[in-house]
């Protein structure tokens, strides 16, 4: 009987192991799910913010309060894709550089590209815009569209990855076809 006891209880630990693990790879697919609808939404975002100041701006009748809302809700919606994807990061032993947005080790002090300092006591996180008068409309068109390209930078980036990835896959197949 003590043997048969010690089996129990081994698998018993068994299972309790493989429950743990699976609610934490239910929980980090839920946050990359979460992740994708936020790009999504923000995406949505900017393409609504693009018509909207183009059709101001061709019907030469532009409300930069509107203009300041639209910035805001993409503001608030990037900060809380940053904070997903960190919480994603840590829950795999990772921290991303504030500078170049490499992946490195969580126990990492530099940047394995850039070098730079992965110390997060001073950390930085983009303020939520207030509202600006109609004389500096200019310059927060130009943070728009710098965060703009930075989404766009990071997407095509991302695209740029799995294009290369793929080329190279389909390379591997057609030397292995051709017999080389």
């Amino acid at each position: 009987m003590s043997l048969f006891d010690d089996v129990i209880v081994n698998v018993a630990a068994a299972v309790d192991a493989v429950g743990k693990k699976t609610t934490e790879v239910v929980d980090r697919s839920k946050v990359r799910v979460s992740s994708v609808e936020l790009k999504n939404k923000i995406s949505a975002r900017f393409e609504t913010l693009g018509r909207y100041v183009y059709d101001t701006h061709a019907a030469k009748n532009t409300d930069p309060s509107v203009v300041d809302q639209y910035v805001s809700e993409i503001t608030v919606l990037i900060n809380e894709l940053k904070t997903l994807q960190d919480s994603l990061n840590a829950s795999n032993g990772k921290t991303v550089c504030p500078k170049c947005s490499c992946s490195n080790s969580a126990d990492s002090l530099f940047c394995k590209k850039c070098g730079a300092s992965l110390d997060f006591t001073n950390t930085y996180t983009t303020p939520i815009p207030t509202p600006v008068n109609s004389a500096e409309p200019e310059k927060e068109a130009e943070k728009a569209e710098d965060a703009a390209e930075s989404f766009e930078t990071a997407e095509t980036e991302e695209t740029a990855v799995s294009e290369v990835e793929e080329a190279d896959v389909q390379d591997v197949i057609d030397s292995d076809l051709s017999g080389e």
